[in-house]
């Protein structure tokens, strides 16, 4: 028997959505994953800020052919994140209608990833459960789904472990971590020592380690549960219990 924290589901879902830009990224040209998406429902566009990294596309015809989408609206800006590995970000405006994040924005999201490639989006978000069977008829209309499955998830439990608040550390971790940080300790090579650190905090060696160590720790907790999700994405399959 469920109880009131099982009322929630994490969804995977892949879909071929005709029309959509997601179209480009076929025979493994790009990759694409949205950083913030922001739905404007009034004015009919989605404002969206995007990463893709390129692999057999170079970025002229990349935004020949993302400008020439009928989806999109506008390209305001883009921005090389790094120029080895290709790649880059840029800030969009694209069509509300029928689109992935125009359709979700009538639900009640507490998270969401994505990873678009081989001319697929694949869609990783956590609802209640009484709008799951509503979200799969709305896919279906707008694309071809190649997979959907769903499992049961404590809510409660999925906060907990994936939000980092200021109160999450205490002040001398806070510190400690941002000092750190800032002088280069996590630099290859190291900008400065543990001794050095502690120094400057005038405290021992042994306590300063010891509130980096717990920084850390509640810091990489946070994003071992975004990659998690993550590994959703790529692996194309779901946990256990998926229906």
């Amino acid at each position: 028997m469920k109880n009131e924290h099982d009322n929630y589901v994490i969804t995977y879902f892949r879909i071929k959505h005709e029309g959509c830009w997601s179209e480009l990224t076929s025979n493994n040209k790009f990759e694409a994953i949205t950083l913030i998406a922001r739905p404007n429902k009034d004015k009919r566009f989605i404002l969206a800020y995007d990463e893709v990294k390129l692999n057999n596309y170079n970025l002229k015809n990349f935004i020949r052919d993302l400008k020439g989408n009928n989806r999109v609206k506008e390209i305001f800006k883009i921005r090389i994140i790094n120029n080895k590995r290709n790649i880059y970000r840029l800030l969009l405006k694209e069509d509300y209608e029928n689109m992935v994040r125009g359709i979700l924005d009538k639900y009640t999201l507490f998270d969401i990833k994505d990873l678009i490639l081989n001319g697929e989006e694949r869609i990783v978000l956590v609802l209640p459960s009484s709008e799951i069977i509503e979200l799969k008829k709305d896919f279906e209309n707008i694309g071809k789904l190649i997979k959907f499955t769903y499992k049961y998830i404590n809510i409660d439990e999925l906060l907990t472990d994936s939000l980092l608040t200021i109160f999450n550390l205490t002040k001398r971790e806070h510190e400690s971590f941002k000092l750190a940080y800032k002088s280069g300790f996590y630099d290859l090579p190291k900008n400065i020592t543990l001794e050095e650190l502690a120094s400057y905090m005038k405290i021992s060696k042994p306590t300063m380690e010891d509130y980096i160590r717990k920084a850390e720790r509640k810091i990489f907790k946070s994003f071992y549960h975004q990659y998690y999700y993550y590994d959703m994405l790529l692996e194309g399959d779901s946990e256990e219990d998926s229906k």
